[in-house]
């Protein structure tokens, strides 16, 4: 008797529901694609009770017959691919055919499309079977509601988040998917209540305003770059607004939304020394490719893209980005008192949504402010953006150039006050001794690649067999610093050499960072390893807070700092000095209006 037998088409369709649909905001990206391939200038998304009871999308598009209407909802059936040619030049979003099969599997299904504004056909379905059909609306297009998603798996069910986490995340999709098109129009409503609404006239600026706040999008710097493979553009923030995690980062290839920790950490290099720990830049990323270099066909949601020429794209986005960030005045400067702390410090978190009802999160302790609505901040970027986006561009040396300083005093052996024509001045005296000695040994780590100190008496680090097993995937890299290395054991590797810049009494503990990053790190570059490893020296011997410095001490920090490449911000991304503008000390003391 045999033991294989065949899944009937409800069961497979299930299953692959498993893949295809993870949740709630998995569902709006499959249902909003679809209405993109098929050509909408207008997508309407109306959510009920947060998507739980319904998720409901209308487009403009084509639109189908009742042939297709059928077809659509069979199982790999697709118009979007017909040879094999075609899955090496894909450009659609979708084109697996899983999609409505899986989601019509575990959900109830309403659909109505017509191919022009005569009447077209409605089907209602049920565990992925038509129950119902009918004459649908005159009305060009596509209609489709998801009601009860996971209504008949439990399991699934118990396992979405809060209703405030799933609305979250099908915003986030919904935004995503709005940058990506900014030439559609986009509405997204909940319970009534609008969250989104996009005019589809192309500019990208206009869906950044309904997404973050004004004096966010008007500091955003573009940057467009090019090779023989890959065309990139977009825009990033100033290193003095940040975000606590990297979903701000928002890369689209062909127009498509991805994910890809490489390219991620590709942007993240290019702000290297100018971010704070443990904070993110906002990032727009478009790159453009022809499909040939791309394949999009190894994740069911397609959400992860493989490169050909993945080096090229990366140095291009490292490059491009950090030109930019070089170009710009990055210099901080507080304009009003109470953001002092939301623009130095770059602690504010708004959520990715101007809806009154998602709250702004912050640490600062003063209070919370209350985010814009989506109308006001679509007309405030129709007035006010585009004039002033992409307009601070200045000569690098100039952007990157102290003023002029005159020391007045110091305030609890931490913070220097000093004066200039630009206004009142405090200097971290720890942050720029940072910055000073972390370019110093950076630019040493050059001088001195090619020396080094032989050991008389090797020293030995303690590995996992894993780590030490993987010894030849490691260690070219750090033979270019002249650490030698040499296997003892099944866990150790013994130091017998150590690059010539190394400190003295500290080679092993610098010896087990490059290391330990090479290894956790995996094909690291030279840039970055040599950075971690400036960083570490140069956090080790800067000036201490709480120490009183002679006049002698503070004119010699001014100078050196002066003298650095990025003199703004300490290799850890906090800032090394903050402006008082002259206007603003008058509007406090009410010399002058507001």
């Amino acid at each position: 008797m045999s033991r294989i037998r065949e899944l009937d088409e409800t069961l497979s369709n299930r299953i692959a529901a498993g893949e295809v649909v993870e949740n709630l905001a998995s569902v709006l990206k499959e249902l909003v694609e679809n209405a993109l391939d098929a050509d909408a200038s207008r997508i309407a998304i109306e959510l009920k009770d947060a998507g739980f009871a319904s998720i409901h999308v209308e487009d403009d598009g084509h639109g189908m017959d009742e042939t297709d209407l059928f077809k659509a909802f069979k199982r790999h059936a697709t118009s979007k691919i017909v040879t094999h040619h075609d899955l090496h030049h894909i450009g659609t979003l979708g084109f697996r055919g899983e999609a409505l099969p899986s989601i019509a599997s575990v959900s109830r299904v309403e659909v109505d499309s017509s191919t022009d504004d005569s009447p077209g056909r409605a089907l209602t379905l049920l565990d992925g079977r038509v129950e119902r059909e009918g004459t649908g609306t005159a009305k060009r297009g596509t209609r489709i509601t998801v009601k009860e998603l996971f209504y008949n798996t439990p399991a699934r069910l118990k396992h979405l988040k809060s209703k405030k986490r799933e609305l979250s995340m099908l915003i986030d999709a919904a935004n995503k998917l709005a940058l990506a098109h900014p030439d559609v129009a986009f509405s997204l409503i909940n319970d009534g209540r609008t969250i989104l609404h996009t005019t589809g006239d192309g500019d990208t600026l206009k869906v950044l305003a309904q997404i973050y706040p004004l004096e966010v999008v008007r500091e955003l710097l573009d940057f467009a770059g090019s090779n023989r493979y890959f065309r990139i553009e977009g825009c990033a923030s100033k290193p003095s607004t940040t975000r606590s995690s990297r979903s701000h980062i928002n890369l689209f290839v062909n127009r498509r939304r991805i994910h890809n920790r490489r390219v991620i950490t590709a942007v993240l290099e290019a702000y290297r020394t100018l971010l704070p720990l443990h904070r993110h830049p906002i990032v727009l990323l478009h790159v453009e490719a022809d499909p040939v270099l791309l394949d999009v066909n190894i994740h069911p949601q397609k959400l992860t893209v493989k490169f050909t020429e993945e080096e090229a794209l990366l140095k291009l986005i490292e490059t491009t980005i950090r030109q930019r960030l070089d170009e710009a005045d990055l210099s901080p400067k507080v304009e009003r008192g109470a953001q002092l702390q939301k623009q130095q410090e770059s602690f504010t978190f708004y959520t990715e949504s101007t809806a009154s009802q998602i709250h702004e999160e912050t640490a600062r302790t003063d209070g919370r402010e209350t985010p814009r609505s989506s109308e006001k901040a679509a007309q405030d970027a129709s007035d006010e953006v585009s004039p002033a986006f992409g307009t601070e561009t200045l000569d690098k040396a100039e952007a990157n150039r102290l003023p002029l300083l005159e020391y007045i005093g110091q305030f609890r052996g931490t913070y220097l006050i000093l004066q200039s024509e630009q206004g009142l001045h405090l200097l971290d005296q720890h942050a720029a001794a940072e910055r000073i000695r972390y370019e110093r040994y950076f630019a040493e780590m050059d001088a001195a690649g090619r020396g080094y100190r032989p050991l008389l008496t090797p020293f030995t680090l303690q590995l996992s067999n894993r780590e030490v097993e993987a010894f030849e995937d490691y260690e070219p890299i750090l033979a270019e610093f002249n650490l030698g290395l040499e296997r003892r054991t099944s866990n150790t590797l013994a130091v017998t050499q150590v690059p010539a810049f190394f400190e003295t009494d500290r080679e092993e503990i610098l010896a087990e960072t490059m290391v330990r990053l090479a290894i956790e790190e995996r094909n690291i570059s030279r840039g970055r390893l040599k950075d971690h490893l400036a960083k570490e020296m140069a956090c080790k011997h800067s000036i201490r807070a709480n120490r009183h410095l002679s006049k002698d001490e503070v004119d010699r920090l001014i100078r050196d700092l002066s003298r650095c490449e990025k003199p703004f911000t300490c290799p850890h991304g906090r800032p090394t000095l903050i402006t008082l503008a002259e206007k603003e000390l008058e509007k406090w003391f009410k010399r002058i209006q507001p």
